[in-house]
């Protein structure tokens, strides 16, 4: 036994001290190594050796739905490999076809000269098409011969075989059509969404515009339009239109659905089943010119409406499964090939056979236009899943387990379990004959003054209750001519459902169950989303048995009846509403009392939150033994210096002041510093250093660890940190006469104070400070323009400084300004700051507004207090030019001095007194400029590089909303301070932001 100190671990039988470990000889199927193990320090522990995770990698061990252990390991793969490394890397079998140092391939004529070409075909075959790993997944089960077929096969039909999801076929001779139930419209406002998502929506239009799957629309009918999150790579890149209302008034389509029970006849001696998938299937569907307007959709950009049948139509299913069906018999092709929408699955005796049906099924789908999602099909497999089954060798099981949720009801802990598990088997009583000399053994725990003990005899009575409830006269076979009811329910532990149909005799029984226990994410949710989620993952488990079929749900939730939830009230709830909109359901509300069997379900889930049930096993450590040996063994660093290193279980340390430390290579310690980053929710580069380098050492380890933390999009676009202060100050002009330079803005909120009025348009000359008003009940283009003429009439101005306001940024407004030959100049997007100088007037002028309107008990609208106060203002000296703007604009002195007393201003002083107000102006501008650079750095930006944006206004944002989005392209530099940034916006104005708002994108971290 190795010398090694006693540590606790953690087993499925709880904390276990250690006496050591031990290296031995284990064999597991084909695989035999050498592993260390831990020796157990306990007598009572039940198992005679446990296999880690570590041991499920070495020895390549598969899970399968049955829960059997298998192993995908060949040693004959391995073995030829090492007498050859020459050998061509093709799939399968077809490694043994060809011998050592170029011998002849031990093959029958007939094929030599087709293996001759073996490699050369293998990799051109799919070039234009699939990644020839994927290949090699589908068909390494099949000997080599029938693999080249299977490979003939699909060159042949290459064409048959989409590029990405735009590109699909149009079906002849067929047409969806969209019947309403009332003739009214159904129109909603677009939803709001971030500049990211505006984006990603347009793209995706762009794409459906340049197919022409979609048109510009003038339909009265308007649905709005969403993202959600798409499953493979977890980003919100599904485009989505939200029918809802649409979909409560179209007349549903009846169309039969292939059951399950005519498949097993169908199937019966088949060996071989391959399944295909028409990609974007709904699309290749035209749709009725006259039924398009029903489909019309609006984004924040445009109005457009479906030429094609869209995802998301309640009949849509029905539909495309008519339409495929009836194709399948336009063939011929259905005694040997079956359409569950847009799945079809072939089925044949013989590989001969199924090459024959596989080619017919290919030929009549390239004719009829349709396109196939290669990633999505398998080839002449031995088994197939299909309708939620597994079909194999005259055999059909489900995929599921629907009655799991009650053969793995968890033992009752206390007298609460007790009463949930019987609250649910009351329901149940009449069923069962003498259920009250069954369950006495439970109802004893109930009594007063009795201790819970869980005897045998509790034991005897929770199984045979739960093996009742699997099996007649409780439990009823599903029949798909009988009407459907599943009812709902949530807990702060999981979500339960119970579908249920009447029998013969009108009573209504069990069909099958379902519970799944939440995740620690979910159960911070509020009720209404946990209640829907309840109905949503029911639905999918028992999808095969609803899709196309109308059925009811009961939930005690009462906002969920009819679906009747505000649009978008929140995304993952309105995700949630979507994919429910696809189905022909009701929901109607029941009382919890009424909904105890739910209930119970719920508050005992059984499915994990993330159980899939036929995944691979995973390997969940951060970085194992194996991937540490093999990077030193590649590491020059360790191979070169192993008499300075220290070695210890086989693994290589670097002697440091308070401990030794595991010397990784650089690129193998980068991978490592990614996967904790993330594991451990993107820690900062502190916590990130105090976590690894105890362990671990490796060259720029540190600076790697802060290049990471620092150029990490996801932190970048999340963490409200601390970010260096960029920009120094700047300002446009500074004016150097009247109407050179004015700026224009708006004060909002005067309402009430005796007046209709609500703004405040406010329009300052630069150069004199001069201020002019108009008071308005709107911020629409003609009040800006009215307050320009108060100008314009009289003086020629050249620019304007203006915020990107609606009324402002108008085509009207423009036109003006065009037509007065007056430069326009916005400020940066979210940046009041940009126009410092009308920012502080609004505070000076709000309060003396404030101040006159308080002062005395007789009211005056505020409109008339508002011109008071601007004429004060331009009477008074001002504390930058030291002189009032009324004198500078106008030569006239308006002071507290008598008549008699005042002095007459001349040509000469006003020039003078200018001059000397435009220094003024410079110096306290130079001042400003000298505290507000104080902690700020300059930083260049140019043309091309990549910056995040904040992702608008943060009043505007909800709380998990990412902080700033990108990265986007700078186009144009207008200044050390402004900007142009590709964002997506249509009008330029929109693209325009001051550097305190960007953040640029490191490519690397030097410091």
């Amino acid at each position: 036994m190795n010398d090694f100190q006693t540590v606790n671990l953690k087993t499925i039988n709880g904390a276990k001290k250690t006496k050591g470990m031990i290296t031995l000889k284990i064999k597991i199927y084909n695989i035999e190594k050498e592993m260390n193990v831990f020796i157990i320090d306990n007598e009572n522990f039940n198992y005679e050796f446990l296999i880690g995770l570590d041991c499920i990698k070495e020895f390549k061990l598969i899970q399968n739905e049955d829960l059997k252990i298998t192993q995908y390991y060949n040693p004959k793969e391995k073995e030829e490999k090492n007498k050859n490394e020459n050998i061509p890397d093709v799939p399968g079998d077809l490694r043994e076809k060809f011998q050592n140092n170029g011998q002849e391939r031990k093959t029958n004529n007939t094929n030599s000269k087709y293996l001759d070409d073996a490699e050369k075909e293998y990799k051109v075959n799919f070039n234009e098409h699939v990644n020839t790993d994927e290949f090699e997944i589908i068909v390494n089960h099949l000997d080599v011969d029938k693999q080249f077929e299977i490979d003939k096969l699909i060159e042949k039909y290459k064409s048959v075989f989409a590029k990405d999801k735009y590109d699909i076929g149009t079906v002849k001779n067929y047409e969806a059509h969209i019947d309403l139930i009332v003739d009214k419209y159904c129109y909603k406002r677009p939803y709001r969404c971030t500049i990211e998502d505006k984006r990603e929506i347009e793209s995706q239009i762009e794409k459906l515009l340049k197919k022409n799957l979609i048109e510009e629309s003038y339909s009265p009918f308007a649905a709005p339009v969403t993202l959600a999150y798409k499953k493979e790579d977890n980003k919100k890149s599904r485009l989505c239109i939200d029918f809802r209302e649409l979909n409560k008034i179209i007349v549903p389509q009846s169309q039969p659905f292939p059951l399950i029970e005519d498949l097993m006849v169908k199937t019966v001696n088949c060996k071989y089943f391959t399944t295909l998938d028409i990609n974007s299937a709904f699309w290749s569907i035209p749709l009725k010119i006259e039924d398009r307007q029903k489909t019309a959709f609006v984004t924040q950009e445009g109005h457009f409406q479906w030429t094609s049948l869209p995802f998301g139509l309640k009949t849509a299913p029905a539909i495309f499964q008519r339409i495929l069906n009836n194709i399948l018999r336009k063939y011929g092709l259905t005694k040997f090939a079956v359409n569950y929408i847009d799945d079809i699955l072939v089925f044949s005796r013989s590989f001969d056979e199924h090459i024959t049906h596989i080619s017919m099924m290919l030929e009549a789908i390239e004719k009829e236009g349709f396109r196939i999602k290669f990633s999505k099909c398998s080839f002449a497999k031995d088994s197939a899943k299909y309708l939620g089954h597994i079909i194999q060798d005259n055999s059909i099981r489900p995929l599921q387990d629907y009655l799991i949720a009650i053969k793995q009801f968890p033992t009752p802990k206390n007298q609460k379990n007790i009463r949930q598990f019987l609250g649910k088997i009351n329901y149940h009583h009449k069923f069962v004959p003498h259920i009250a000399i069954i369950l006495d053994p439970l109802h004893n725990l109930l009594r007063k003054n009795v201790k819970f003990i869980w005897s045998k005899e509790c034991q005897e009575s929770f199984e045979k209750i739960k093996a009742l409830l699997c099996s007649e006269p409780i439990l009823k076979i599903f029949d798909p001519e009988l009407p459907i009811h599943i009812y709902t329910d949530a807990s702060i532990k999981g979500i339960g459902a119970e579908l249920k149909q009447k029998d013969n005799n009108g009573d209504s029984k069990p069909v099958a169950y379902f519970s799944k226990k939440l995740s620690e994410a979910q159960k911070n949710k509020k009720a209404i989303y946990l209640e829907c989620l309840a109905i949503k993952e029911a639905v999918k488990y028992w999808q095969h048995w609803l899709l196309g079929r109308e059925f009811l749900v009961y939930s005690d939730h009462k906002p969920l009846e009819n679906l009747n939830i505000k649009a978008r009230t929140d995304e993952e709830l309105g995700d949630l509403t979507y994919y429910l909109s696809q189905y022909n359901f009701k929901v109607k509300y029941n009382p919890g009392k009424l909904n105890q069997e739910a209930d119970c379900l719920s508050r005992n889930p059984v499915l994990e939150p993330d159980e899939n049930s036929d995944d691979i096993l995973k390997i969940v450590n951060l970085v194992n033994l194996e991937e540490i040996k093999n990077d030193q063994r590649k590491h020059t660093e360790v191979q070169n210096n192993k008499n300075k290193l220290i070695l210890k279980n086989e693994i290589y340390y670097k002697k440091s002041k308070r401990r030794d430390k595991i010397l990784l290579s650089e690129e193998f310690s980068e991978a490592l510093i990614r996967n904790v980053h993330n594991t451990y929710c993107h820690l900062g580069r502190t916590q990130m250093i105090n976590k690894i380098t105890p362990f671990y050492t490796a060259k720029n380890l540190i600076i790697n660890i802060k290049k990471i933390c620092e150029t990490c999009d996801i932190c970048i676009k999340n963490k409200s940190r601390k970010k260096s202060k960029f920009g120094l100050m700047s300002h446009l002009g500074p004016a150097t006469y009247p109407f050179e330079i004015m700026s224009i803005d708006t004060i909002g909120g005067f309402g009430g104070s005796r007046s209709t009025k609500k703004y405040l348009h406010l329009l300052v000359d630069h150069f004199t400070r001069y201020a002019y008003v108009l008071t308005s009940k709107n911020q629409n283009s003609d009040d800006f323009i009215k307050l320009m003429e108060n100008v314009t009439e009289n003086h020629d101005v050249q620019m304007v400084l203006t915020d990107q306001y609606p009324g402002i940024n108008s085509k009207k407004f423009k036109q003006f300004l065009e037509k007065k030959k007056i430069r326009m100049i916005f400020t940066a997007v979210d940046s009041p700051f940009s126009n410092g100088l009308n920012e502080r007037l609004n505070q000076t002028l709000v309060n003396k507004i404030r101040c006159t309107i308080n002062e005395n008990d007789k009211k005056i609208a505020w409109t008339t207090i508002a011109k008071k106060a601007v004429e004060k203002y331009n009477e008074t000296e001002h504390t930058v030019t030291k002189f009032a703007p009324k004198y500078l604009l106008e030569g006239r002195n308006i002071n507290i001095l008598p008549h008699e007393l005042k002095e007459k201003t001349t040509t000469e002083n006003l020039e003078r007194d200018r001059k000397i107000a435009l220094e003024n102006t410079k110096k306290s501008h130079n001042e400003n400029k000298k505290r507000f650079d104080l902690h700020r750095k300059q930083i260049e930006l140019n043309e091309g590089d990549l910056v995040y944006v904040e992702n608008g206004n943060s009043l505007n944002r909800k709380k998990l909303d990412e902080l700033r989005i990108g990265p986007y392209s700078i186009t144009r530099k207008i200044s050390n301070s402004i900007y142009e940034v590709d964002t997506g916006h249509k009008k330029k104005e929109s693209n325009l932001y001051h550097i305190t708002k960007l953040t640029p994108l490191v490519e690397d971290y030097k410091n």
